[in-house]
């Protein structure tokens, strides 16, 4: 017989967003997580609920378990999983990570669509810059994934680009972000797909009411110069632990 015992209370989180204030701002989703460190016997797990009134409004949307199947140290293989049961979808999800001298492997199955995509990553030195380097295969897409991250100068400022490459087809999407450190508690990020011809700007701010952080987002449609002010959109984001 398994005794369950609890062994630690993580955080617990909890978020309300807006609308477009630009048409009124009205309520527009309440998300929460409760977190719970739990121990099965001699196996430890991570206990993860989450409630998003647009998913899935009368019950969780999903329940996620995670921690480490094995600890290897500096120069050995460690494993860490993930699965998430989906309530809404009826779906569950299960993705295992694999560290190794500085390479990290990763793959991701669910029930529904079997082996979604494999991932492999780790930072090189390319001249004086450390780069992040993922490369992905999205298995049902059949595409290939190449995501760059670098610092620019000091720490303030981070870049990222990725690249999807459809094999069939040959169809080449991208998308480029943008994060700049402004001062403690106060960060902006700005990403861009040029597909879509859309900016979207996220400001995060944690000093303007303790114990809490705001977040103010627009989304900026580009493929009309002459309405961009009109046709941008903004929301407010409230999150806080409890």
């Amino acid at each position: 017989m398994l005794a369950l015992s609890q062994i630690a209370t993580l955080s617990n989180t909890a978020e309300i967003s807006t609308g477009n204030l630009r048409t009124g701002g009205a309520f527009d989703n309440i998300k929460a997580s409760w977190n719970q460190a739990l121990k099965l016997g001699d196996f430890s797990t991570n206990l993860k609920a989450n409630y998003d009134y647009n998913a899935n409004r009368d019950f969780l949307k999903d329940v996620e378990f995670s921690g480490d199947l094995v600890e290897g140290g500096a120069d050995d293989v460690s494993v860490s999983y993930e699965v998430t049961h989906d309530f809404a979808d009826k779906n569950t999800n299960v993705r295992l990570t694999a560290v190794s001298q500085g390479t990290t492997v990763g793959a991701e199955y669910d029930q529904n669509n079997g082996v979604k995509e494999v991932t492999a990553n780790r930072d090189v030195d390319i001249g004086d810059q450390k780069v992040g380097v993922e490369a992905g295969w999205v298995v049902k897409a059949k595409a290939a994934r190449v995501k760059l991250m670098s610092k620019l100068g000091g720490d303030n400022d981070k870049v990222n680009v990725e690249v999807n490459y459809q094999t069939e087809g040959g169809a080449t999407t991208y998308e480029l972000g943008y994060d700049r450190h402004l001062e403690d508690g106060r960060d902006v990020s700005v990403n861009f797909n040029p597909d879509n011809k859309n900016l979207d700007v996220d400001y995060t701010d944690t000093t303007f009411e303790k114990g809490a952080t705001w977040t103010a987002s627009a989304s900026v449609p580009l493929d009309d110069a002459n309405n961009i002010m009109d046709a941008a959109k903004l929301s407010l984001r409230r999150a806080w632990n409890w």
